[in-house]
């Protein structure tokens, strides 16, 4: 999910750019790092934040748990509210779906109305995003 909306956020023409990949560069305190976990616990992005964290970089969590690991981490959360067996205990909802499957979709949705927000708040239509769109395909 994370990784469309970094692309998603690139057609919009902002610069972003998905951790992991070879043309990453460093972070500093002028960065935001978005973050989605739904049990807030993932290790491998419990130790990316520690780290962004200590040079200062500011963090956005989307997830399930404000009172994990992550969001004692975060500069701000976004509690989304889905059924997840990994926190089945607290949240007294019940899904067929497996695994973190309604996270990640009520995430999508989440993100995607950010995103049409900020077509809004820049004037850009998808057309205009169009043009950012990959074209060697």
């Amino acid at each position: 999910m994370m990784k469309s909306f970094s692309m998603r956020l690139m057609h919009l023409g902002l610069k972003v750019f998905y951790i992991g990949e070879t043309n990453t560069p460093s972070v500093n305190h002028n960065d935001l790092l978005i973050v989605g976990s739904g049990s807030g616990e993932t290790l491998s992005l419990v130790s990316i934040t520690e780290k962004a964290k200590n040079l200062g970089v500011k963090m956005v969590l989307f997830t399930i748990d404000d009172l994990s690991t992550l969001a004692k981490q975060a500069s701000r959360i976004i509690k989304i509210s889905a059924p997840s067996p990994k926190l089945q205990k607290s949240n007294n909802l019940d899904s067929i779906q497996p695994m973190g499957s309604l996270f990640e979709q009520s995430l999508l949705i989440t993100l995607e109305t950010i995103v049409v927000l900020l077509m809004e708040r820049l004037g850009l239509d998808s057309e205009t995003m169009f043009k950012n769109h990959a074209n060697l395909e």
